[in-house]
């Protein structure tokens, strides 16, 4: 993990008045591979607008992420490119030590000075892919599952065999 390179997504709290503030941070595939270089996309990148609410005992901050990437599509193996557009919201709780509560709520040490929000943009940013990956171009699933596994055909019956059937 590049350090160096992570250090541009972060936001200098401590200079921060008690009020909102916006910021707005780029993203590619290389913020991505800094957390896991074995993922399965490609091509990854866009923007996070951050609104941010700071008072004496807590920051507010929302992420609304705005992206695109390349994925495999599960059936037919084509490349297709998949849109984002989402928010989330965090909590972040001045306290003694840092530690995570619950997935919308952390408690940050109040002598921080800098919260690097690269691993949240990472995290919404995996949990947004979805895990069934259909080409665009396969427009309803459920009939292409009925297409493989239903056959509709009827199979003609003899007419010779059709006074049997009456016996059953």
């Amino acid at each position: 993990m590049d350090k160096k390179f992570l250090r541009k997504y972060g936001i200098k709290i401590q200079s921060l008045s008690n009020n909102t503030h916006l910021f707005e941070f780029e993203f590619d595939q290389k913020l991505l591979d800094q957390f896991n270089s074995e993922i399965d996309i490609s091509d990854s990148k866009g923007t996070c607008n951050i609104i941010l609410l700071k008072t004496d005992m807590m920051l507010n901050v929302t992420f609304k992420i705005k992206g695109e990437t390349n994925l495999i599509c599960d059936r037919t193996l084509k490349t297709f490119t998949h849109f984002l557009n989402f928010s989330k919201k965090i909590l972040f709780k001045f306290g003694e030590e840092d530690e995570e509560i619950s997935d919308e709520m952390i408690v940050i040490n109040r002598g921080k000075s800098i919260l690097n929000i690269s691993k949240f943009i990472y995290e919404f940013f995996i949990l947004e892919i979805p895990v069934k990956r259909l080409h665009p171009s396969i427009k309803n699933e459920d009939n292409i599952d009925n297409f493989v596994y239903k056959t509709s055909t009827t199979k003609k019956i003899d007419p010779r065999l059709a006074s049997l059937k009456k016996l059953k």
